[in-house]
């Protein structure tokens, strides 16, 4: 082994690249990249190792590596080969979650501020990222009444509804009513420059600018427009109260910071915009890694098509790869992006103020996490596993009346649910009603292929149903060849409703075993995975209803004259529903895009008889 080890080591490229270390079964155990690749990969076996790299290390048993050109190319590739093998040893930061943002379309004549969660290159300004979802609807309702802004969708004022006739926002003074004519471009113009502002940092000017106004207004004995201002500015002093200033009105930097403790991690980001704290995102990591590691981590999965990159970043630690991310992330951002791991003033206090909030985040994730291992150990014993899971997926078959059969996978990970491991599938194969066709179909479709790459095997799948649905799942399961994966299933009791037994009372029933099992009420476990199965319904029958109310859509547009697939869908992008249609104009109809007199005619005849 020695010997083995000393001529692979000897055989390594002076070269920067990509190295990938594999257990004896060829599984890749870790992706890094290097400067030079001599260099590093024998770093790994010439000097005192902590405990996790130890681990690492012991269970190598072949090196790989690819060289580059660049710098850049080995991080740009280290990246492809973290996303391709999911090494069990790197940094897993996977993260599809996409943070809310204030959209001002000032692309408009008469520009709407909305919150949006995708990035469009068409002229929008955007404001953010905000990591609470609840303030940032609660901040933009408070901008509306401060800047009273049109709410109405589409790119013309009025939306929908009928012109020239004002909205109930104007009528209560919410809004400035440019449908109906009531202030000009250039007025309104000027309301949304304020809002920029505001929205750039610079709201204690907005703020003065509104009060000398109301002065004025008052001194004219112009009382009721003054209180109508009085209102304006009260919204503009909340939003001012809940923001915290930490910087000049022209800092826009993400502020990287780090914990760890023995057997968890916390990277931290504070997001500045404007000299503002305006949200922070906090990833929770099991084990203990370097800070470094963890940064770089960071660094190369959070802006990728979702995140508005700074133009500069501050983290903790020395990169050794700093001017490689540097040009990733300028190409990616389209200009200049500086990173630095400041060492006083400013940057220092704001990279400690990260620092801070990651401790403060370590010690409520190891509350989480105390918690979590013993339901987890509870879960294990009450289902009689082979370990406690980690990680559970519940399946949930939904149809209607013989209808389109959909199966719902929803995922419970280290003690809380996780959106990203939700999936809905639209049955195929399997006859409507058929339920153990529709399970098989879906255990196949779930853990083999392209999703089954993407998305680990779970320790537990829960299937919604009883001795039947089990079996089933288990010999699927069992002909894919899946490893690691225990089943067991959930249904109401046979004797639920009977005198004395309860209504709400699930059983449980478990492989090799003939009769179910039932927990104990005021159990944890049983709480969990009843919640887990509820949640599992849920999601079907939402996503079936979706689905069936689309497909009800697309029947009734389906045989009009001149309505293809590309107006069928303009239809569906501009209008809500099918009443809406029905109660859209002729003009209404006409002027969208593609359309034209003659088929919005089709359209209101064809509607009119279904109706």
């Amino acid at each position: 082994m020695v010997r083995k080890r000393a001529e692979m080591l000897a055989q390594l490229p002076a070269s920067p690249g990509v190295y990938l270390f594999r257990d004896d079964s060829e599984e890749v155990l870790y992706a890094g990249k290097a400067k030079n690749l001599k260099k590093r990969v024998r770093q790994y076996f010439q000097r005192k190792l902590e405990s996790r790299t130890a681990m690492l290390v012991s269970a190598i048993q072949s090196v790989e590596t690819i060289v580059t050109d660049t710098e850049k190319e080995a991080l740009l590739l280290e990246r492809t080969m973290i996303r391709r093998f999911r090494p069990r040893f790197n940094v897993d930061l996977k993260d599809d979650k996409s943070y809310p943002y204030f959209r001002l379309t000032v692309q408009e004549d008469f520009p709407r501020l909305e919150i949006s969660r995708k990035l469009k290159k068409d002229g929008s300004l955007y404001f953010g990222p905000f990591t609470d979802v609840g303030s940032a609807r609660k901040t933009l309702d408070y901008l509306h009444r401060a800047f009273q802004l049109r709410r109405c969708s589409g790119n013309e004022p009025g939306g929908r509804g009928p012109r020239g006739r004002p909205c109930l926002d104007y009528q209560i003074g919410k809004c400035l009513g440019p449908c109906c004519g009531h202030i000009s471009k250039e007025d309104y113009r000027e309301n949304i420059d304020k809002l920029v502002s505001f929205l750039r940092g610079k709201g204690k000017k907005v703020l003065s600018g509104f009060e000398s106004m109301m002065n004025t207004l008052s001194a004219e004995l112009r009382f009721e427009e003054a209180a109508l201002l009085r209102d304006r500015i009260m919204a503009i002093k909340t939003v001012l109260e809940e923001q915290k200033a930490v910087g000049d009105p022209n800092d826009d930097i993400d502020v990287i910071g780090y914990a760890a403790s023995k057997d968890l991690s916390v990277l931290e980001c504070l997001y500045i915009r404007s000299g503002l704290i305006m949200g922070r995102s906090e990833k929770v990591l099991t084990g203990k890694f370097m800070a470094k590691e963890a940064v770089e981590a960071f660094l190369s999965s959070h802006y990728r098509q979702k995140e508005i990159v700074p133009p500069r970043i501050f983290y903790p630690v020395e990169l050794e790869f700093r001017p490689a991310y540097e040009e990733y992330l300028s190409d990616y951002a389209g200009r200049s992006v500086k990173m630095r791991q400041p060492t006083r003033g400013k940057g220092l206090r704001l990279v400690n103020l990260a620092n801070e909030n990651a401790h403060a985040g370590l010690r409520a994730a190891r509350v989480r996490y105390r918690d979590y291992r013993a339901l987890s150990g509870e879960i294990a014993k009450a289902l009689n596993l082979s370990k406690p899971p980690e990680t559970i997926e519940c399946l949930d078959i939904s149809h209607t009346s013989g209808r389109q059969s959909y199966g719902s996978v929803v995922t419970w990970k280290a003690g809380v649910l996780n959106k990203e491991g939700y999936r809905l599938f639209a049955i195929k194969e399997a006859e409507p009603g058929d339920d153990y066709g529709a399970i098989a179909e879906v255990i196949r479709r779930r853990y083999t292929g392209t999703l089954a790459a993407q998305m680990p095997v779970p320790d537990l799948l829960l299937l919604d149903g009883g001795k039947g649905q089990l079996s089933r799942g288990l010999e699927i399961v069992k002909s894919l060849g899946i490893e690691g994966l225990e089943l067991a299933s959930i249904s109401k009791a046979r004797s639920a409703g009977k005198s004395g037994q309860g209504s709400n009372r699930d059983e449980f029933y478990l492989p090799g075993r003939a009769n179910p099992k039932k927990l104990p009420v005021y159990s944890k476990a049983f709480h969990v995975l009843q919640q887990l199965r509820d949640e599992a319904h849920r999601f079907a029958i939402t996503g079936h209803r979706r689905k069936r109310g689309k497909d009800d859509l697309l029947s009734l547009l389906d045989g009009i004259k001149g309505i293809g697939p590309a107006r069928r869908r303009i239809l569906m992008t501009h209008f809500r529903s099918m009443n809406e249609i029905r109660n859209a104009s002729m003009n209404e109809l006409a002027a969208l895009k593609g359309f034209n007199k003659t088929v919005a005619i089709n359209v209101k005849d064809a509607l009119s008889k279904d109706n």
